[in-house]
Protein backbone atom coordinates (compact mmCIF):
# COMPACT_ATOMS: atom_id res chain seq x y z
CA UNK A 1 0.00 0.00 0.00
CA UNK A 2 2.98 2.56 0.63
CA UNK A 3 4.20 1.73 -2.31
CA UNK A 4 0.98 2.60 -4.39
CA UNK A 5 0.64 5.82 -2.53
CA UNK A 6 4.28 6.50 -3.18
CA UNK A 7 3.70 6.40 -6.77
CA UNK A 8 0.01 8.23 -6.40
CA UNK A 9 1.92 10.74 -4.71
CA UNK A 10 4.45 11.46 -7.46
CA UNK A 11 2.37 11.62 -10.32
CA UNK A 12 -0.30 14.06 -8.80
CA UNK A 13 3.29 16.09 -8.40
CA UNK A 14 3.89 15.89 -12.04
CA UNK A 15 0.82 16.63 -12.90
CA UNK A 16 0.42 20.16 -10.61
CA UNK A 17 3.71 20.65 -11.93
CA UNK A 18 1.76 20.71 -15.92
CA UNK A 19 -1.23 22.50 -14.84
CA UNK A 20 1.09 25.10 -13.20
CA UNK A 21 2.81 25.57 -16.98
CA UNK A 22 -0.17 25.26 -19.21
CA UNK A 23 -1.66 28.25 -16.48
CA UNK A 24 1.59 30.55 -17.27
CA UNK A 25 0.86 29.65 -21.10
CA UNK A 26 -2.90 30.35 -21.32
CA UNK A 27 -3.34 27.05 -22.60
CA UNK A 28 -6.93 25.59 -23.09
CA UNK A 29 -5.49 22.50 -22.03
CA UNK A 30 -5.43 24.32 -18.19
CA UNK A 31 -8.83 23.59 -17.67
CA UNK A 32 -9.14 19.95 -18.55
CA UNK A 33 -6.26 19.12 -16.73
CA UNK A 34 -7.19 21.36 -13.58
CA UNK A 35 -10.67 19.25 -13.97
CA UNK A 36 -8.66 16.12 -14.10
CA UNK A 37 -6.27 16.97 -11.01
CA UNK A 38 -9.55 17.82 -8.61
CA UNK A 39 -10.66 14.45 -9.92
CA UNK A 40 -7.73 12.97 -8.87
CA UNK A 41 -7.26 15.03 -5.52
CA UNK A 42 -10.99 13.86 -5.11
CA UNK A 43 -10.33 9.81 -5.25
CA UNK A 44 -6.87 10.37 -3.23
CA UNK A 45 -8.95 12.02 -0.14
CA UNK A 46 -11.67 9.49 -0.17
CA UNK A 47 -8.99 6.44 -0.30
CA UNK A 48 -6.55 7.68 2.29
CA UNK A 49 -9.18 8.68 5.03
CA UNK A 50 -8.44 5.64 6.77
CA UNK A 51 -5.86 5.28 9.50
CA UNK A 52 -2.61 2.78 9.04
CA UNK A 53 -4.29 0.25 10.98
CA UNK A 54 -7.31 -0.02 9.44
CA UNK A 55 -6.29 -0.25 6.23
CA UNK A 56 -7.43 -3.40 3.98
CA UNK A 57 -9.14 -4.49 7.72
CA UNK A 58 -12.42 -5.36 5.51
CA UNK A 59 -10.76 -8.00 3.89
CA UNK A 60 -9.28 -9.66 6.72
CA UNK A 61 -12.24 -12.36 9.03
CA UNK A 62 -13.64 -10.33 12.17
CA UNK A 63 -11.71 -7.12 11.36
CA UNK A 64 -8.54 -9.22 12.65
CA UNK A 65 -5.77 -6.75 10.99
CA UNK A 66 -3.87 -4.28 13.52
CA UNK A 67 -0.60 -2.07 12.71
CA UNK A 68 1.84 -1.97 15.40
CA UNK A 69 5.38 -0.06 15.12
CA UNK A 70 8.22 -1.55 17.27
CA UNK A 71 11.85 0.66 17.43
CA UNK A 72 14.33 -2.08 18.11
CA UNK A 73 17.68 -1.02 19.35
CA UNK A 74 18.28 -4.27 20.62
CA UNK A 75 20.52 -5.30 17.88
CA UNK A 76 24.91 -5.45 17.85
CA UNK A 77 26.75 -3.22 15.81
CA UNK A 78 30.66 -2.51 15.76
CA UNK A 79 33.59 -1.59 13.22
CA UNK A 80 36.28 -3.17 12.02
CA UNK A 81 39.61 -2.44 9.64
CA UNK A 82 39.62 -3.03 5.86
CA UNK A 83 42.18 -5.71 5.44
CA UNK A 84 42.88 -3.92 1.93
CA UNK A 85 40.76 -2.15 -1.27
CA UNK A 86 41.52 -3.29 -4.84
CA UNK A 87 42.72 0.44 -6.38
CA UNK A 88 43.63 -0.23 -10.38
CA UNK A 89 41.33 1.02 -13.05
CA UNK A 90 40.42 3.99 -10.79
CA UNK A 91 38.67 7.13 -12.04
CA UNK A 92 41.11 9.22 -9.87
CA UNK A 93 44.09 8.86 -8.07
CA UNK A 94 44.93 10.10 -4.39
CA UNK A 95 47.80 12.48 -3.26
CA UNK A 96 47.30 13.61 0.21
CA UNK A 97 47.97 13.38 4.28
CA UNK A 98 45.60 14.31 6.79
CA UNK A 99 45.09 13.48 10.42
CA UNK A 100 41.62 13.15 11.46
CA UNK A 101 40.93 13.89 15.72
CA UNK A 102 39.33 10.45 15.72
CA UNK A 103 40.52 8.40 12.54
CA UNK A 104 44.08 9.53 13.25
CA UNK A 105 46.66 9.19 9.82
CA UNK A 106 45.83 8.87 6.45
CA UNK A 107 48.13 9.25 3.58
CA UNK A 108 47.19 8.48 0.16
CA UNK A 109 50.07 8.38 -3.41
CA UNK A 110 49.77 6.95 -6.54
CA UNK A 111 52.24 5.20 -9.12
CA UNK A 112 51.46 6.01 -12.78
CA UNK A 113 52.54 4.64 -16.04
CA UNK A 114 53.66 7.49 -18.91
CA UNK A 115 54.19 7.55 -22.43
CA UNK A 116 54.92 9.59 -25.02
CA UNK A 117 51.81 11.39 -27.25
CA UNK A 118 52.87 10.38 -30.09
CA UNK A 119 55.87 7.40 -31.67
CA UNK A 120 58.80 8.32 -33.32
CA UNK A 121 59.51 12.03 -31.36
CA UNK A 122 62.65 13.42 -32.58
CA UNK A 123 64.55 15.77 -30.46
CA UNK A 124 66.66 17.54 -32.88
CA UNK A 125 70.94 17.81 -32.81
CA UNK A 126 72.19 18.26 -29.31
CA UNK A 127 68.69 18.50 -27.21
CA UNK A 128 68.91 20.23 -23.92
CA UNK A 129 66.57 20.20 -21.15
CA UNK A 130 64.67 23.51 -20.43
CA UNK A 131 62.47 21.63 -17.92
CA UNK A 132 60.34 18.81 -17.34
CA UNK A 133 56.76 19.74 -15.62
CA UNK A 134 53.80 17.69 -14.06
CA UNK A 135 50.81 18.75 -14.42
CA UNK A 136 47.88 17.35 -12.76
CA UNK A 137 44.16 18.13 -13.12
CA UNK A 138 42.50 18.82 -9.75
CA UNK A 139 38.98 16.36 -9.24
CA UNK A 140 38.50 17.56 -5.99
CA UNK A 141 39.94 18.12 -1.63
CA UNK A 142 38.85 16.64 1.14
CA UNK A 143 40.39 18.37 3.80
CA UNK A 144 41.97 21.78 5.20
CA UNK A 145 43.15 23.50 1.92
CA UNK A 146 45.21 25.91 4.16
CA UNK A 147 47.61 23.01 4.79
CA UNK A 148 50.52 23.04 3.11
CA UNK A 149 51.41 19.50 1.51
CA UNK A 150 55.24 18.75 1.05
CA UNK A 151 55.41 16.31 -2.80
CA UNK A 152 58.29 14.00 -3.52
CA UNK A 153 58.03 12.98 -7.79
CA UNK A 154 60.16 9.73 -8.27
CA UNK A 155 60.56 7.41 -10.87
CA UNK A 156 59.48 3.80 -10.67
CA UNK A 157 61.80 0.72 -10.60
CA UNK A 158 59.17 -1.80 -10.62
CA UNK A 159 56.66 -2.17 -13.52
CA UNK A 160 52.62 -2.61 -13.27
CA UNK A 161 50.51 -3.87 -16.01
CA UNK A 162 47.60 -2.57 -17.22
CA UNK A 163 45.87 -6.17 -17.11
CA UNK A 164 47.24 -7.10 -13.80
CA UNK A 165 45.01 -6.46 -10.43
CA UNK A 166 46.04 -4.19 -7.33
CA UNK A 167 45.49 -3.63 -3.97
CA UNK A 168 45.85 -0.26 -1.86
CA UNK A 169 48.54 -1.94 0.43
CA UNK A 170 50.76 -2.45 -2.79
CA UNK A 171 54.22 -0.93 -2.45
CA UNK A 172 56.58 -0.58 -5.59
CA UNK A 173 60.65 0.23 -5.39
CA UNK A 174 61.24 3.16 -6.93
CA UNK A 175 64.69 5.04 -7.53
CA UNK A 176 66.00 7.30 -4.86
CA UNK A 177 66.31 10.46 -6.81
CA UNK A 178 63.62 13.12 -5.44
CA UNK A 179 62.72 15.36 -8.63
CA UNK A 180 60.37 17.68 -6.59
CA UNK A 181 60.36 18.34 -3.08
CA UNK A 182 58.28 21.25 -3.17
CA UNK A 183 55.51 22.50 -0.97
CA UNK A 184 52.02 23.31 -2.26
CA UNK A 185 48.61 24.05 -0.81
CA UNK A 186 45.80 21.86 -1.98
CA UNK A 187 43.32 24.07 -3.53
CA UNK A 188 42.10 23.64 -6.77
CA UNK A 189 41.32 27.56 -7.43
CA UNK A 190 44.76 28.43 -7.68
CA UNK A 191 45.83 29.16 -11.05
CA UNK A 192 49.56 29.43 -12.87
CA UNK A 193 50.58 31.91 -15.61
CA UNK A 194 53.21 30.03 -17.87
CA UNK A 195 55.36 31.00 -21.08
CA UNK A 196 54.31 29.72 -24.16
CA UNK A 197 57.06 31.45 -25.97
CA UNK A 198 58.92 34.36 -26.13
CA UNK A 199 56.10 37.19 -26.13
CA UNK A 200 52.95 35.00 -25.11
CA UNK A 201 51.95 33.62 -21.86
CA UNK A 202 48.72 31.70 -20.47
CA UNK A 203 46.81 31.02 -17.12
CA UNK A 204 46.01 27.77 -16.27
CA UNK A 205 43.72 26.88 -13.74
CA UNK A 206 42.45 23.86 -11.81
CA UNK A 207 46.10 21.78 -12.03
CA UNK A 208 48.77 21.41 -9.85
CA UNK A 209 52.16 22.16 -11.80
CA UNK A 210 55.55 20.28 -10.63
CA UNK A 211 58.78 21.37 -11.61
CA UNK A 212 60.68 17.96 -11.93
CA UNK A 213 63.90 19.11 -12.94
CA UNK A 214 64.74 22.11 -10.50
CA UNK A 215 66.77 19.88 -8.18
CA UNK A 216 68.04 17.23 -11.09
CA UNK A 217 67.70 17.41 -14.70
CA UNK A 218 68.30 14.04 -15.37
CA UNK A 219 64.62 12.50 -15.62
CA UNK A 220 64.45 15.02 -18.81
CA UNK A 221 67.64 14.16 -19.89
CA UNK A 222 66.84 10.69 -20.03
CA UNK A 223 63.71 11.19 -21.91
CA UNK A 224 65.52 13.54 -24.73
CA UNK A 225 68.54 11.01 -25.28
CA UNK A 226 66.24 8.19 -25.24
CA UNK A 227 67.08 5.80 -28.68
CA UNK A 228 65.41 6.10 -31.63
CA UNK A 229 63.98 2.59 -31.09
CA UNK A 230 62.73 3.09 -27.98
CA UNK A 231 61.65 6.11 -29.40
CA UNK A 232 59.34 4.14 -32.34
CA UNK A 233 57.80 1.69 -29.87
CA UNK A 234 55.45 1.89 -27.54
CA UNK A 235 56.18 -0.73 -25.95
CA UNK A 236 59.79 -0.41 -25.30
CA UNK A 237 59.37 2.94 -24.24
CA UNK A 238 56.83 2.36 -21.20
CA UNK A 239 59.49 -0.60 -20.51
CA UNK A 240 62.59 2.36 -20.71
CA UNK A 241 60.46 4.71 -18.51
CA UNK A 242 58.15 2.47 -16.40
CA UNK A 243 56.51 5.87 -15.28
CA UNK A 244 55.85 8.03 -11.83
CA UNK A 245 55.74 7.63 -8.21
CA UNK A 246 53.76 10.36 -6.45
CA UNK A 247 53.24 11.06 -2.66
CA UNK A 248 53.57 13.66 -0.02
CA UNK A 249 55.12 13.72 3.51
CA UNK A 250 52.60 12.92 6.65
CA UNK A 251 51.41 16.09 8.03
CA UNK A 252 51.13 16.53 12.00
CA UNK A 253 47.79 18.11 11.57
CA UNK A 254 44.93 18.92 9.53
CA UNK A 255 45.65 18.14 6.08
CA UNK A 256 44.09 17.25 3.17
CA UNK A 257 43.47 14.30 0.48
CA UNK A 258 43.39 15.53 -3.13
CA UNK A 259 41.77 13.56 -5.85
CA UNK A 260 43.40 13.51 -9.50
CA UNK A 261 42.21 13.38 -12.55
CA UNK A 262 44.88 11.54 -14.91
CA UNK A 263 42.97 10.83 -17.67
CA UNK A 264 42.35 14.09 -19.26
CA UNK A 265 44.35 15.79 -21.58
CA UNK A 266 44.88 18.61 -18.55
CA UNK A 267 47.13 15.70 -16.92
CA UNK A 268 50.51 15.75 -18.69
CA UNK A 269 54.33 15.47 -18.56
CA UNK A 270 55.89 18.34 -20.41
CA UNK A 271 59.43 18.03 -21.88
CA UNK A 272 60.84 22.17 -22.55
CA UNK A 273 63.67 21.59 -24.53
CA UNK A 274 66.21 23.19 -27.10
CA UNK A 275 68.80 21.88 -29.88
CA UNK A 276 71.29 23.75 -31.66
CA UNK A 277 68.59 24.39 -34.37
CA UNK A 278 65.49 25.63 -32.05
CA UNK A 279 64.55 27.53 -28.70
CA UNK A 280 61.08 27.43 -26.81
CA UNK A 281 60.42 23.52 -28.29
CA UNK A 282 57.70 20.90 -25.69
CA UNK A 283 57.17 17.57 -26.09
CA UNK A 284 54.06 15.70 -24.06
CA UNK A 285 53.51 12.46 -22.37
CA UNK A 286 50.28 11.48 -21.26
CA UNK A 287 48.66 9.24 -17.94
CA UNK A 288 45.31 7.75 -20.45
CA UNK A 289 43.09 5.88 -19.43
CA UNK A 290 44.17 2.96 -20.87
CA UNK A 291 47.50 3.39 -19.01
CA UNK A 292 48.26 1.03 -15.61
CA UNK A 293 47.94 3.49 -12.37
CA UNK A 294 47.80 2.38 -8.94
CA UNK A 295 46.44 4.35 -5.67
CA UNK A 296 48.33 2.99 -2.57
CA UNK A 297 46.66 4.30 0.81
CA UNK A 298 48.29 4.22 4.39
CA UNK A 299 46.09 4.22 7.63
CA UNK A 300 48.09 5.04 10.72
CA UNK A 301 45.61 4.95 13.88
CA UNK A 302 48.14 5.36 16.43
CA UNK A 303 47.26 9.32 17.38
CA UNK A 304 43.30 8.32 16.63
CA UNK A 305 40.95 8.41 19.33
CA UNK A 306 40.63 6.19 22.86
CA UNK A 307 37.49 4.86 21.96
CA UNK A 308 38.19 4.40 18.18
CA UNK A 309 41.29 2.03 19.02
CA UNK A 310 39.27 0.34 21.75
CA UNK A 311 37.07 -0.44 19.50
CA UNK A 312 38.08 -0.88 16.23
CA UNK A 313 42.44 -1.90 16.79
CA UNK A 314 41.89 -3.91 19.99
CA UNK A 315 38.77 -4.98 19.29
CA UNK A 316 36.32 -4.46 21.83
CA UNK A 317 33.50 -4.88 19.41
CA UNK A 318 31.20 -4.42 22.60
CA UNK A 319 31.66 -0.52 22.63
CA UNK A 320 30.07 -0.02 19.63
CA UNK A 321 26.31 -0.79 20.46
CA UNK A 322 27.35 3.39 22.01
CA UNK A 323 29.29 4.65 18.59
CA UNK A 324 30.72 3.10 15.28
CA UNK A 325 32.53 4.15 12.49
CA UNK A 326 33.20 4.02 8.45
CA UNK A 327 36.12 5.44 6.66
CA UNK A 328 37.09 5.44 3.07
CA UNK A 329 39.86 4.81 1.15
CA UNK A 330 40.01 1.02 2.32
CA UNK A 331 39.38 2.55 5.97
CA UNK A 332 36.96 0.96 8.54
CA UNK A 333 33.84 -0.83 7.67
CA UNK A 334 30.79 -1.75 10.01
CA UNK A 335 29.31 -5.43 11.05
CA UNK A 336 25.73 -5.66 11.80
CA UNK A 337 23.25 -8.33 13.37
CA UNK A 338 19.87 -8.84 14.46
CA UNK A 339 20.35 -11.85 16.63
CA UNK A 340 16.70 -11.63 17.94
CA UNK A 341 14.32 -10.59 15.26
CA UNK A 342 12.90 -14.11 15.21
CA UNK A 343 11.23 -12.74 18.26
CA UNK A 344 8.38 -11.09 16.72
CA UNK A 345 7.14 -14.72 16.36
CA UNK A 346 6.01 -15.14 19.94
CA UNK A 347 3.42 -12.31 19.07
CA UNK A 348 1.70 -14.55 16.57
CA UNK A 349 1.77 -14.81 12.96
CA UNK A 350 3.57 -11.46 11.92
CA UNK A 351 3.60 -9.89 8.30
CA UNK A 352 6.37 -7.00 7.76
CA UNK A 353 5.04 -3.83 5.84
CA UNK A 354 8.25 -1.78 6.78
CA UNK A 355 11.32 -2.35 8.27
CA UNK A 356 13.63 0.55 8.30
CA UNK A 357 17.40 0.59 9.54
CA UNK A 358 18.02 4.48 10.60
CA UNK A 359 21.57 5.57 11.53
CA UNK A 360 22.16 8.61 12.91
CA UNK A 361 25.42 10.27 12.96
CA UNK A 362 27.16 11.97 15.78
CA UNK A 363 26.69 16.05 16.78
CA UNK A 364 24.98 18.00 13.93
CA UNK A 365 27.27 17.61 10.90
CA UNK A 366 30.05 15.92 9.75
CA UNK A 367 33.81 16.07 9.77
CA UNK A 368 34.19 18.23 6.43
CA UNK A 369 31.78 16.41 4.12
CA UNK A 370 30.01 13.16 4.41
CA UNK A 371 30.05 10.23 2.46
CA UNK A 372 27.70 10.81 -0.40
CA UNK A 373 26.19 6.82 -0.52
CA UNK A 374 26.78 4.00 1.86
CA UNK A 375 26.01 0.24 1.24
CA UNK A 376 24.76 -2.19 2.92
CA UNK A 377 25.16 -6.37 1.94
CA UNK A 378 25.01 -9.21 3.66
CA UNK A 379 27.78 -12.11 4.62
CA UNK A 380 27.26 -15.51 4.26
CA UNK A 381 28.62 -18.44 6.27
CA UNK A 382 31.31 -18.93 4.11
CA UNK A 383 32.32 -15.22 3.89
CA UNK A 384 30.82 -14.77 0.84
CA UNK A 385 29.05 -11.35 -0.24
CA UNK A 386 25.45 -11.00 -1.66
CA UNK A 387 23.04 -8.39 -2.02
CA UNK A 388 19.90 -7.97 0.34
CA UNK A 389 16.55 -8.62 -1.75
CA UNK A 390 15.18 -5.00 -1.11
CA UNK A 391 18.61 -3.61 -2.70
CA UNK A 392 16.74 -4.56 -6.18
CA UNK A 393 13.88 -2.01 -5.78
CA UNK A 394 14.17 1.21 -6.92
CA UNK A 395 17.36 3.25 -5.02
CA UNK A 396 15.71 6.26 -3.77
CA UNK A 397 13.39 2.83 -1.87
CA UNK A 398 16.38 0.86 -0.48
CA UNK A 399 18.14 4.12 0.87
CA UNK A 400 21.85 4.33 1.65
CA UNK A 401 22.10 8.23 0.42
CA UNK A 402 23.29 10.96 2.71
CA UNK A 403 20.16 13.33 4.39
CA UNK A 404 22.31 16.45 5.33
CA UNK A 405 18.56 17.54 7.50
CA UNK A 406 19.13 15.05 10.12
CA UNK A 407 23.06 13.83 9.64
CA UNK A 408 21.74 10.51 9.36
CA UNK A 409 21.54 7.27 6.43
CA UNK A 410 18.93 5.11 6.18
CA UNK A 411 18.04 1.54 4.45
CA UNK A 412 14.77 0.09 4.08
CA UNK A 413 15.43 -4.17 4.93
CA UNK A 414 11.71 -5.16 4.87
CA UNK A 415 11.72 -8.24 2.64
CA UNK A 416 15.02 -9.36 4.11
CA UNK A 417 13.82 -8.74 7.91
CA UNK A 418 10.25 -10.38 6.56
CA UNK A 419 12.39 -13.49 5.29
CA UNK A 420 14.21 -14.18 8.31
CA UNK A 421 10.47 -14.23 10.62
CA UNK A 422 8.34 -16.11 7.87
CA UNK A 423 11.41 -18.84 7.40
CA UNK A 424 12.97 -20.46 10.31
CA UNK A 425 15.43 -21.98 8.46
CA UNK A 426 16.77 -18.66 6.91
CA UNK A 427 20.25 -18.30 7.99
CA UNK A 428 20.53 -15.06 10.46
CA UNK A 429 23.93 -13.26 8.72
CA UNK A 430 25.51 -10.61 9.51
CA UNK A 431 25.33 -7.17 7.71
CA UNK A 432 28.31 -4.97 6.08
CA UNK A 433 27.95 -1.58 6.08
CA UNK A 434 30.14 0.47 4.12
CA UNK A 435 30.75 3.53 2.11
CA UNK A 436 29.88 3.14 -1.60
CA UNK A 437 33.09 3.47 -4.26
CA UNK A 438 34.44 3.60 -0.79
CA UNK A 439 38.51 3.08 -2.94
CA UNK A 440 37.99 6.62 -4.31
CA UNK A 441 35.59 8.43 -1.41
CA UNK A 442 38.03 10.01 1.68
CA UNK A 443 35.34 10.51 4.04
CA UNK A 444 34.37 9.09 7.20
CA UNK A 445 31.68 9.21 9.74
CA UNK A 446 30.63 8.48 12.83
CA UNK A 447 27.50 7.34 14.10
CA UNK A 448 25.41 6.84 17.30
CA UNK A 449 24.75 3.33 18.37
CA UNK A 450 21.30 1.54 19.14
CA UNK A 451 22.67 2.29 23.37
CA UNK A 452 24.09 5.51 22.77
CA UNK A 453 23.95 8.06 25.67
CA UNK A 454 20.62 10.24 25.91
CA UNK A 455 16.93 9.48 25.92
CA UNK A 456 16.15 10.23 22.83
CA UNK A 457 15.69 7.64 20.27
CA UNK A 458 15.42 10.17 17.24
CA UNK A 459 19.84 10.22 18.36
CA UNK A 460 19.81 6.44 18.14
CA UNK A 461 20.83 3.65 15.26
CA UNK A 462 17.38 1.56 15.23
CA UNK A 463 15.50 -0.57 13.45
CA UNK A 464 11.78 0.44 12.81
CA UNK A 465 9.35 -2.55 12.29
CA UNK A 466 5.75 -1.45 10.89
CA UNK A 467 4.01 -4.74 11.31
CA UNK A 468 0.73 -7.03 11.09
CA UNK A 469 -0.68 -9.50 13.58
CA UNK A 470 -3.34 -11.58 12.21
CA UNK A 471 -5.29 -13.13 15.30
Amino acid sequence: MKIILMHITSFMTKLLAKVKVLFREKSPLFFINLFFLLAVLSFFNLSCTKYPSEIGANLMPNNSLSMHLIQDTDFTVYSKLIDTTRTDHMPVSFLGSMKDPVFGLTNASFYSKIRPLSTGPRFGTNPQVDSLILQLSYVNVYGDTATPLRVHVYEMKDNISIDSIYYSNKKLAVYPTDYANEIFYPNKNNYYVIRLDSSRRDTVRGVLRLNLSHLSKALGEKLLTADTTILDSTALFMNYFKGLYVKVDPVNSGGALVSFDLNTSKTMLMLYYHNNSKDSLTYTYRMSQDMAKINRYQHDYSSASAAFKAQVINGDTALGVKQFYLQGLGGVKTIIRFPHIRDLNKLGKVGVNEAKLILPGVGKSPYFSAPPQLSLIKIENDSTNTVLPDSHEDPDYFGGMYNANDNSYSFRITRYIESLIKDSTAKNCALMLYINSGAIHPQRFVFNGPQAPGDSLAHKARLNILYTIVK
